[in-house]
């Protein structure tokens, strides 16, 4: 058997149903922000659960997201804690319906215990016997200056595929918060370019098309946002063109391809009442940047903003979907 007719066999099994034609040479992907996905309504004060019935209701209801709009072959999830938290999501009944299974490793971020995690249906690639992986997280050369601010890039991860004829690796981030702070920018730049040295290193070196996404907590220069948000960092800028060597960009964003009004995947919940109110702003901080090679591959692009009201989470899921065959 190819491992192209693998990887349908796979998804024809874990789905339970049959699937035509057309959809085995579709792959689709996203990213999920979960809010606070904990094993325990009490694991960590930085969650919003005051009861372990609170909890259940989140996981019930991401998982309602997961499966009936989401959809995806591929599901990175951010803001996840721990491995059990992870399985107690896919043991949802609306979950486990959909063949996932769950990749976690922990982040060592040792100021939120928060994880980059994966939702996976399809066949991946293995590197020295597993399917995710993690890297060196500090730059092998510090940034010159007098001032030299520190970051590590402690939450990311790597899954790779092979099918028909894409070979990608998606890289999961979730970069340090506030886009309105220029301490923070500063190092949310530095782990920009700790990503970018491992999208040359440990992707594009071994033969793969990078895909980079999650929440990035940041704004694209280039893309056109509502008009209260318009980025100035260069952490995007430094993700897109992560192969100084080479002329030009090697990556585009998949917010090109959505209309501007559409262009937002977040908001801040500034009454701290969990749920979107309609003066709270919005903004684009959860992205998907693909390799240009992809561009004519890329057949959807979409911001899910109609599976929650924004109080399930105060954030949106991203998805594309991308063309497994010639075109």
């Amino acid at each position: 058997m190819t491992r192209a007719r693998a990887w349908l066999a796979a998804a024809i099994l874990g789905l339970g149903l049959a699937l035509p034609a057309a959809a085995a040479r579709t792959l689709r992907i996203a990213s999920f922000n979960l809010e606070w996905l904990t094993a325990t309504a009490d694991e960590t004060r930085m969650a919003p659960w005051k009861s372990e019935a609170r909890l259940r209701d989140h996981r019930r209801d991401l998982a309602r997201i997961l499966a009936e709009d989401v959809r995806a072959d591929i599901v990175c999830v951010l803001e996840v804690t721990s491995r059990t938290a992870l399985d107690k999501l896919a043991a949802e009944p609306a979950l486990r319906k959909s063949g996932y299974r769950a990749l976690h490793l922990e982040s060592g971020d040792t100021g939120t215990g928060q994880d980059v995690a994966f939702l996976v249906r399809v066949p991946l690639d293995r590197f020295a016997g597993t399917e995710m992986r993690r890297f060196a997280d500090t730059l092998a050369q510090a940034p010159r200056g007098k001032k030299r601010p520190r970051a590590r890039l402690t939450k990311h991860a790597v899954v790779c595929l092979t099918a028909a004829d894409l070979k990608v690796c998606v890289m999961g981030l979730h970069l340090l918060a506030h886009p309105d702070d220029k301490g923070r920018t500063a190092r949310r730049e530095i782990q920009a370019r700790i990503a970018a040295g491992l999208i040359r290193t440990e992707i594009v070196a071994k033969g793969y098309l990078p895909i980079v996404l999650g929440d990035l907590n940041d704004f694209d220069p280039e893309i056109a946002l509502p008009p209260a948000y318009k980025g100035k960092s260069r952490v995007l800028g430094i993700l897109k063109d992560f192969d100084p060597a080479r002329r030009g960009v090697e990556m585009f964003n998949f917010a090109e391809r959505i209309p501007v009004e559409n262009r937002y995947s977040a908001y801040w919940d500034k009454n701290k009442n969990d749920r979107r109110d309609s003066t709270e702003p919005v903004s684009l901080i959860d992205h998907i940047l693909l390799d240009k090679a992809l561009a004519g591959k890329l057949m959807k692009s979409e911001i899910l903003h109609k599976s929650q009201d924004g109080s399930v989470s105060d954030h949106w899921p991203v998805v594309v979907e991308i063309s497994g065959s010639n075109r």
